[in-house]
């Protein structure tokens, strides 16, 4: 019996009580600290009793007993400012209370992993407070899909039965409203969809943190616009362990082109909302290739330009590293910036500097005029499709929830996505999500298959989570709350938008 694991105690246990083999195979995720690139995963901690006596011993206080919540803050506060560490305490306290009111078989051994996996991550080096924050979203998924399995007596419809029996209501010219509310196989679900008519709007893509700053809501933000309609945007830095001036938390992550400016550039080849300067707009990944970097008289292309996503070091040649849109190096194998990229050069480059960026084209060599990248792509070709490495979401690139997944695309979340149908509309989809009651939320594979069944020809995933946001005239439509909730929603809290997509009438 020595040489029994901790798992073999959860897996007798779940044999005795016939559950699911989804439930049971979550307890697998999170054994490896770093899942791309790092070392192999420590030894399972050793268990020579049963069930019973693990569930005691790893079970026997809550982490929303005072002292307990007060040492788990403490030690993500080491990593993260302390409205983040109380925000993943209160998110991993709320699944566990979840957890233990289902009062069931599955329900116990899920807790006794979120604890078990939870202690590993407390134990191993850091940084660790993301890990946290994606353990409480992944057993936040399970507990919501056991709950739902629960309490469905018949038959649930599908979200492909759902795509197909929407009803759009015209809410301004050219643009319409849908909402896919109910009950599902997948659980509970709330999406908001809006679709708008080629020519009907014209889109700007705003850089939003001037407002945030200001204290200005993105509702109120839009509506001083003018605008019929808008969206939050792309990724931007938020818990990654290593910002470092000249970046900042909150700068945007991926491509972002407003008005013309090159504000980021398309660095990590990611899926984007591209629009060019007479309204027409296109879905495409968009790469680095044909785009230069200039300061002065000193000129590259970033063709070769070298990210997190590939190496952590760039080559042993003379080269320049850029990052917040400023050169942050000179030299050989220099550091590659967390947000930035390191590129060969041979030009005379200033440290501290600012730096230029050309605007990158569209496939079908338009210029874009006003751009904001999420990724992965969704749907190609009419096909859901997912290729997180071909997008730089690996190594150590931001965001690190999408490059450093430990869960196999098994987190249901809110989501926010853009889809091209066969009519050229764009349709765009604000999906709800960390509550237990009304919207489980989505992975990113569920989404890509409602994108492909609502018919469009290519989509892709935009920033989602807490800052996701969908305003049509004036008014806030979908939830958004940075809370995991059970039964009906509160005042939430909210996550300010920094990057947003705007329609104005054209």
């Amino acid at each position: 019996m020595s040489a029994r694991i901790w798992l073999q105690a959860c897996f007798d246990f779940a044999q005795t009580h016939a559950i699911e083999a989804r439930y049971v195979d979550a307890l697998h995720a999170f054994a490896y600290p770093n899942p791309r690139g790092g070392p192999p995963p420590p030894p399972e901690p050793r268990w020579s009793e049963d069930f019973d006596a693990l569930e005691a011993v790893r079970c026997a206080h809550r982490l929303d007993e005072p002292a307990l919540r007060a040492s788990l803050v403490a030690d993500l506060s080491l990593e993260v400012d302390a409205g983040q560490a109380e925000l993943f305490a209160r998110r991993i306290a709320a699944v566990e209370r979840q957890l233990i009111a289902l009062a069931d078989a599955t329900g116990r051994v899920l807790r006794v992993g979120l604890r078990q996996r939870l202690e590993g991550i407390l134990r191993a080096p850091r940084p660790r407070a993301l890990r946290v924050r994606a353990l409480a979203d992944f057993y936040y998924s399970f507990a919501g899909q056991w709950l739902n399995a629960r309490r469905s007596a018949s038959p649930a419809p599908s979200l492909a039965d759902a795509a197909a029996s929407m009803v759009w209501e015209p809410v301004f010219d050219g643009g319409e409203l849908a909402v896919i509310d109910g009950v599902f196989s997948s659980g509970p679900v709330h999406a908001n969809l809006l679709r708008l008519r080629p020519g009907s709007v014209r889109a700007q893509v705003l850089d939003c943190r001037g407002a945030v700053a200001r204290g200005i809501p993105f509702a109120a933000h839009v509506d001083a616009l003018g605008a019929l309609a808008a969206i939050s945007g792309g990724f931007f830095l938020y818990s990654e362990p290593d910002i470092e001036l000249p970046s900042r938390r909150f700068d945007p992550v991926g491509l972002l082109v407003s008005g013309g400016e090159v504000l980021a550039p398309p660095i990590f080849s990611r899926g984007a909302l591209l629009f060019d300067a007479r309204g027409g707009w296109s879905i495409e990944r968009c790469p680095p290739d044909g785009v230069r970097v200039s300061q002065g008289d000193s000129v590259a292309d970033l063709d070769d330009a070298v990210t997190r996503s590939t190496a952590q070091e760039g080559p042993d040649v003379p080269s320049v590293s850029i990052a917040a849109g400023q050169v942050t190096g000179v030299g050989r194998r220099l550091p590659v910036p967390l947000n930035g990229f390191v590129i060969p050069s041979t030009s005379v480059w200033t440290p501290g500097d600012p730096v230029s960026f050309s605007a990158p084209n569209m496939a079908d060599g338009t210029p874009v005029h006003d751009a904001v990248a999420g990724g992965p792509l969704l749907v190609r070709a009419g096909a859901p499709c997912l290729d997180l490495r071909a997008e730089g979401f690996w190594g150590t690139a931001p965001p690190l929830t999408f490059s450093q997944d430990e869960t196999g695309d098994r987190n249901t979340l809110p989501r926010l996505a853009a889809g091209i149908d066969p009519q050229g509309r764009l349709l765009l989809v604000a999906i709800d999500g960390r509550n237990f009651e009304r919207a489980l939320g989505m992975t990113l594979g569920e989404v890509s298959g409602l994108l492909s069944n609502l018919g469009c020809v290519v989509a892709t995933n935009l920033d989602g989570g807490s800052s996701k946001r969908m305003v049509v005239g004036g008014r806030t439509l979908d939830l958004a709350s940075t809370e995991v909730e059970q039964g009906t929603p509160g005042d939430a809290k909210v996550r300010p938008v920094h990057t947003a997509v705007v329609f104005m009438p054209a």
